[in-house]
């Protein structure tokens, strides 16, 4: 069993290590190849098992530390975590026109994120997409949902990430926490954040 030191040292690391790619793709260190390009191939990517994505190798396996390298040719929650979320990246910046940013230092969860484009008086819809989300209990219907949500909310509202902190909680997510991801993701999306304006007047009366 591994110990929950062992998981929060991986965590931080999973976010050191996606953070640095992503810094690397954002200020144009390209890997041989145009931004655009990557991305491309990230997004070529999904539906495919990192043992048959050659296409990203370099972008992931030149960053990882080597003990996040499979032994056995197999792949490990950690490049799974990590490709993963570089894929959802990819994806949410894919004709976003600069209204999705990708920043480290975002406070809140991907449940956040997307929360912020959701609208309390009609969100039933969206709130459906959200519930199967949450309660999936695979990785992939997990993030499958997921990418889901991202395409329906950045295409109507701007949108800030945290990548790292996505990555975190996928790799979390496999080591079996995915009610208490579940929940953490919940609890951000579904606060209703009433506008300053609106504070102000009740502030007041």
């Amino acid at each position: 069993m591994v110990k929950e030191h062992q998981v929060q040292t991986e965590r931080a690391t999973v976010w050191k290590v996606t953070n640095q790619i992503i810094a690397k793709i954002e200020n144009g260190e390209k890997y041989g190849i145009q931004k655009a390009a990557v991305l491309a191939r990230l997004r070529n990517a999904i539906g495919k098992p990192l043992s048959e994505a050659e296409e990203v190798w370099p972008i992931l396996f030149e960053n990882l530390p080597r003990e996040f390298l499979s032994p056995n040719g197999g792949e490990t929650y950690q490049e799974k975590a990590i490709y993963t979320t570089l894929q959802l990246y990819a994806v949410c910046m894919q004709g976003s026109a600069g209204s999705v940013k990708s920043d480290s230092a975002y406070k809140g969860s991907i449940g956040k994120s997307l929360g912020n484009g959701r609208d309390p008086e009609d969100s039933k819809a969206l709130d459906r997409r959200f519930g199967a989300l949450i309660t999936a209990d695979t990785f992939e219907a997990m993030t499958y949902h997921l990418r889901q949500m991202i395409k329906i909310v950045k295409s109507h509202t701007g949108m800030t990430v945290n990548f790292p902190r996505l990555a975190k909680d996928l790799l979390s997510f496999q080591y079996g926490d995915q009610r208490k991801i579940g929940f953490q993701w919940a609890q951000d999306y579904y606060a209703y954040k009433k506008p300053a304006s609106e504070l102000k007047t009740n502030d007041a009366q």
